[in-house]
């Protein structure tokens, strides 16, 4: 995009989020209502979000509250950057921002977007996907953060902070439901014990049915039921003193991820076999872009998984007598086990195929196909952080860090259909040192600048189980692999920010990232993939020029960041489907990408009843080197591509084969990211209604999200583009005016705009020798891909 073009961009974003602002000017002198101050901590120092040189998005609870977000897919509602990446089942979920994060299978490679709570990150990101409960502030954090957050950081972070004990006792408790089977409860008490001893406890329960219909069982699917508990204990035996321990559980057993076929061409077979005609296995359902119908076994797919953990804290104020006066030093320790039994029903039928299945040598089997395995996940982290005083001119943070992850997964495929059996164990582990410091050269110019220097070591086992056929009973053998690696390497971030006014602030950083090694450990590891073990490490390098303002007296806010960041060596898992439409990954090290773009913020209250906020993302997010990157099932079959010769490049686009692997492979050159909107936007707000005379006041708010067109497949698939569309959300209620109780109604999805959260190209195990240019396409509905009504009841006490 040229720079005029990108001004124009700018200059029509910024008239859409800072148009209310103009209405402010007017009203300055006769209504003085001003926007809260938001704190946040994504410098690892309490600061307020207008003075931090960082791309951050600040979502508060009354925010979360007012948009019903109830689970960390949600945030993608409020935040354009952010877009989640669901594939077949709960254990291989991932978040991009920018265009960036990790896709894979496998439990040896790590997560581009870390997810922080309470300061702790999650272990393994899939462990991340719960419901969002007594949650104070969330931050979207854009852009390489390792320099703080460590190496599974280069993408951002999500740093999630949850509510404090009260000093007063108090409570809450919510309750929602909806037409479409979706039930919520959340209660929470906090207060003191004794003086120097505060308490919070909280308890929520979910149910969500799903909105995708198995006829023969008669259940919906791709739904999810949870239950959390967490509890926190703050001690201050001295007025220097605080030591906090915050025990958490939370079980979720989830019926996901089905996809359903939206469309098949007429007079195909599962596998082929004349005896299971489409028009058996698919009976009763009609076949069109709005399918949300299967029929499959009971046990469809999905994942039962329970985490348990702890984090103790410890923070020592040195006083006045101390050559560390103001100086604050911090422990952090905490320990998370996290274990999930998933299962899946990969034939996504409910007939018994294998009977005749091959049709060649049928295997008799009296079943279909099916996968179950586990994931586990052990991790303990430990963090000694000394925070400077925040009233100086030089103000630091530093600190040491360890982590330490064990990880297995089993699985087992079978009983004939690409029969496949492993287990699959890693252990990580990282050391790093980091600094980070402010120094305010005059009252308006700061310079900003940090390092961190990390080790990992990285180790595997993979026990591969080897069938001699398909058939039962058929002789197996055993392939062992192993290996240990480790690396060094350091990020640094530098930076300026100046201040126009004290309202008024911009910053120039520049940083680096970096993500650690990784093994592809997946059913299709064998002795070729082990001896390319491990896949390289991930780098990036990241500019970024920003813009904070806070105008008419605290009235509005309004922030804008211009970025451009280069990553090489990216990992990611590139999805095949097979043609007996078994889902398949392998892990790619892509050689170099762009990601670069605009980013806005803004919220104002244009009186003291009506406030409205948005946000707006244009993310150019492009290969610019991925030469053997892969084909899609648009192009040539591969007996149909000319066989080149090593080391041949082909032009952007061009499917061939390579006489390496013989395999199907295209140069990427210059192809957007897969599911990265180029434009994405939201905007909404509340309006407080006052009815004199009454013991409350109402309410009515509505939110407008859109995004641009979305390619979900890395390979440019044409058939798997979503196209543009735009969800409106509307919602209102009542309000006491003691805030002891709030009610209200809502309508997601207002105008029932159908989208996908995923789609696939293939005819999912469909075929007919007779019609060998058959055509299929599948689509994973979004939650809100579907209207639904519902309503929720909060009470403070």
């Amino acid at each position: 995009m040229t720079s005029i073009r990108l001004l124009l961009l700018a200059s029509t974003a910024t008239a859409l989020l800072a148009a209310p602002a103009a209405a402010l000017a007017q009203q300055t002198n006769t209504d003085s209502a001003q926007l809260e101050e938001i704190i946040v901590t994504s410098t690892k120092r309490a600061e307020r979000l207008q003075d931090v040189p960082v791309s951050v998005t600040a979502v508060t609870a009354d925010v979360l509250d007012r948009n019903n977000v109830r689970e960390l897919g949600d945030l993608v509602k409020l935040s354009p950057g952010l877009v989640i990446n669901y594939g077949s089942q709960p254990g291989n979920f991932s978040i991009n921002m920018r265009g960036i994060g990790t896709f894979s299978n496998g439990i040896a490679v790590e997560s581009d977007v870390a997810v922080v709570i309470d300061d702790v990150p999650v272990g393994f990101q899939a462990a991340a996907f719960k419901d969002l409960i007594d949650v104070e502030r969330v931050e979207v954090l854009r852009g390489p953060q390792s320099t703080l957050f460590g190496k599974s950081a280069i993408a951002g972070v999500l740093n999630i902070v949850t509510a404090a004990p009260t000093k007063e006792f108090s409570g809450k408790a919510m309750a929602l439901a909806t037409d479409d089977a979706e039930r919520r409860l959340a209660f929470t008490v906090s207060g003191p014990i004794r003086d120097n001893l505060l308490f919070r406890l909280t308890a929520a329960k979910s149910d969500y049915d799903g909105n995708v219909k198995n006829l023969t069982t008669g259940k919906n699917v791709n739904g999810s039921s949870g239950f959390t508990a967490t509890a926190k204990l703050v001690w201050t035996p001295t007025e220097n003193l605080t030591l906090s321990l915050a025990p958490r559980y939370n079980h979720n057993v989830s019926s996901c991820c089905a996809s359903v076929i939206s469309e098949l061409t007429p007079g195909l077979f599962y596998q082929g076999e004349p005896g299971f005609p489409a028009s058996t296995t698919l009976r009763g359902i009609t076949i069109d872009k709005n399918n949300h119908f299967l029929r499959a076994d009971d046990r469809i797919g999905g994942g039962n998984s329970d985490v348990f953990g702890t984090t103790a804290r410890l923070d020592y104020a040195f006083g006045d007598g101390s050559a560390l006066k103001g100086h604050t030093l911090s422990s952090i320790t905490s320990h998370d086990r996290w274990k999930m039994t998933d299962f899946q029903d990969i034939d996504g039928t409910d007939v018994p195929f294998l009977l005749g299945f091959p049709v060649a040598n049928p295997s008799g089997v009296n079943s279909g196909a099916v996968i179950n395995g586990y994931f586990h996940a052990d991790s303990w982290t430990q963090e000694f952080r000394l925070t400077s005083p925040g009233d100086t001119r030089l103000r630091y943070v530093a600190g040491l860090w360890y982590a330490k992850n064990d990880l297995d997964r089993f699985l087992n495929r079978g009983p004939v259909l690409q029969l496949a059996r492993y287990l699959a164990e890693s252990t990580n582990e990282n050391y790093s040192a980091y600094a980070n410091a402010t120094w305010d050269l005059t009252d308006r110019l700061s310079l900003t600048g940090g390092g961190r220097i990390n080790r990992q070591k990285i180790s595997y086992k993979f026990d591969k189980t080897i069938f001699a056929s398909t058939a039962i009973g058929a002789a197996t053998t055993h392939q062992l692999f192993g290996k240990a690696d480790q690396d060094d390497a350091f990020t640094g971030k530098i930076g300026a920010q100046y201040k126009v006014t004290p309202d008024i602030m911009t910053f120039a950083t520049f940083s680096t990232g970096y993500k650690g090694q990784a093994y592809d450990l997946v059913s299709t590891f064998d002795a070729r993939i082990a001896a390319q073990m491990p896949v390289p490490p991930e780098t990036a390098k990241n500019y970024e020029l920003g813009f904070k303002s806070s105008l008419f007296d605290r009235r509005a806010y309004f922030n804008a960041t211009l970025f451009r960041a280069d990553y090489k060596g990216f990992q990611t898992s590139v999805t095949s489907f097979l043609p007996d439409g078994t889902f398949l990954t392998f892990l790619n090290s892509v050689g170099q990408l762009r990601t670069q773009g605009l980013e806005l913020d803004g919220v104002a209250r244009l009186s003291s009843n009506f406030r409205i906020n948005g946000a707006f993302a244009y993310t150019d997010a492009t290969v610019v080197d991925f030469a053997n990157g892969p084909c899609n099932n648009a192009q040539p079959a591969t007996a149909d591509l000319p066989l080149q010769p090593a080391g041949y490049v082909g032009k952007p686009g061009e499917c061939y084969r390579t006489p390496t692997t013989n395999g199907r492979v295209q140069n990427l050159h210059g192809k957007r990211l897969n599911n990265t909107p180029k434009f994405k936007f939201n905007i909404g707000g509340q309006y407080d209604i006052d009815l004199p005379g009454m013991p409350f006041k109402g309410f009515v708010g509505a939110t407008y999200r859109w995004q641009d067109d979305v390619n979900f497949s890395l390979s440019q698939d044409p058939r798997t583009i979503q196209k543009a569309y735009g969800i409106v959300d509307l919602k209102l209620g009542v309000n006491a005016l003691s805030d002891r109780y709030k009610i209200s109604v809502f309508a997601n999805n207002l105008f029932d705009k159908r989208y996908a959260q995923g789609l696939g190209n293939g005819t999912s195990g469909y075929s007919n020798p007779a019609i060998p240019t058959a055509l299929g396409k599948t689509w994973f509905p979004g939650r809100d891909a579907f209207r639904y009504v519902g309503a929720r009841l909060d009470v403070n006490f």
